[in-house]
């Protein structure tokens, strides 16, 4: 994804523009002033940059003409909450891609940084008008096909419809693992290994899928922690624990020794790191991302409404899970996290196993309360359903 270089000396509006672009795919990166700015764009690959005119010290003007001698491709976008028309003037002259005026809506910067970042279209040329009388054969033509082409055709057709095969019948995959616990409350995969994290027991385990098994690699017992979710972060282990309203960090040693406890109003009992933020949920719907530093400060919060037990963050998509309906939730990566769909499992089993769920390789991991099983799943076992 391209990456965006935001240049605005009021940390709030940094972090309220970054937390729209990352919820978008788009790589962030920071300056408080125009120094910074310059020296940013100088090491780093940048695709655009939203530069604030009203700057401390060098002015956005200034850092414009200077961001144009270092990359002069890069587009700039302009912001100022001033709105005055010399500067709009002024700035295009200079170089300026688009102009914004604050208060801008989401919706307006997002189509503005699309507009600037996205691939161009090149054009055709007009076909060259050929002379009455020269136009080739049917012979001609035919000689100057490419009989490599054809194959590539026939091979192209062939993988399409070996993949709409194959890919029918993994959709429609299910498989059922015995398990060494049967309260198990959260799922994840940790490089190779599925991680089970057991309410009751209150214990973790780690399994390793062996000859279509899981075999148990290591059991870990951590006393009085009633584990709602946990995630792996940074070279630590962090569980949700939502009894305390707490948050636990821990090492990822033989003994998963406490590092610090995170203590934060709601009950979360759900965790999902993205590769830079952790994702909490509490049992209000609550939804809060942090930063990996030592307070695991609160980058942005966002209001569920179906008020899900689990929650697990993809590249594109957040889904949720309410264990009482037996609902599977896809959510957009927009200012609300809106929903996107609702589904329901079509499985050949008794039970709801929403007591936790993840995914792995395009396939769905889950597990249900008081059953000492694993389940893996297809995508074509979720249905629509009413939301």
């Amino acid at each position: 994804m391209p990456k965006i270089l935001i240049v605005d000396d009021e940390p709030d509006m940094r972090l309220a523009v970054k937390n729209v672009l990352k919820l978008r795919g788009y790589e962030v990166a920071e300056a408080g002033d125009g120094p910074t700015a310059l020296d940013t764009l100088a090491r780093e690959n940048i695709d655009l940059i939203l530069l604030d005119i009203r700057l401390p010290g060098m002015d956005g003007i200034e850092v414009l003409e200077k961001a144009r001698k270092i990359k002069s491709e890069v587009p700039v976008v302009m912001i100022s909450g001033y709105g005055h028309i010399q500067s709009t003037v002024d700035v295009m002259k200079l170089g300026a891609s688009e102009y914004l005026q604050k208060p801008f809506e989401n919706v307006q910067l997002v189509h503005t940084v699309q507009k600037l970042t996205e691939p161009k279209v090149i054009v055709p040329p007009p076909p060259r008008e050929v002379p009455a009388g020269s136009v080739p054969g049917p012979a001609h033509v035919f000689r100057g096909f490419s009989f490599r082409a054809v194959g590539l055709a026939l091979v192209l057709l062939a993988a399409v419809f070996a993949y709409r095969f194959f890919s029918g019948i993994h959709s429609s995959y299910f498989r059922i693992y015995p398990a060494a616990s049967s309260n198990i409350s959260v799922l994840l995969w940790n490089d190779k290994e599925l991680w089970a994290g057991d309410w009751l027991e209150q214990a973790l385990y780690r399994y390793q899928p062996v000859k279509g098994a899981l075999e148990l690699k290591k059991k870990y017992a951590l006393g009085n922690v009633h584990i709602g979710g946990f995630a792996v972060a940074g070279g630590n282990l962090y569980i949700a624990d939502a009894w305390k309203k707490v948050i636990e960090k821990r090492k990822l040693d033989d003994a998963l020794t406490l590092v610090k406890s995170f203590g934060f109003p709601g009950r979360i009992g759900s965790l999902s790191y993205d590769g830079e933020y952790l994702w909490s949920c509490d049992s209000e719907g609550t939804v809060l991302l942090h930063k990996l530093d030592s307070e695991l400060t609160v980058a942005a919060h966002f209001r569920l409404p179906n008020r899900p037990d689990q929650i697990y963050k993809t590249k594109r998509e957040l889904w949720s899970a309410v264990s009482s309906t037996g609902r599977l939730y896809k959510h957009n990566l927009d200012d609300k996290l809106s929903v996107a769909g609702a589904y329901a499992l079509k499985l050949p089993l008794p039970r709801q196993p929403l007591s936790a769920f993840t995914w792995k390789g395009g396939r769905l991991w889950l597990a249900g309360d008081g059953t000492a099983e694993v389940y893996e799943a297809g995508r074509g076992l979720l249905v629509k359903a009413a939301e």
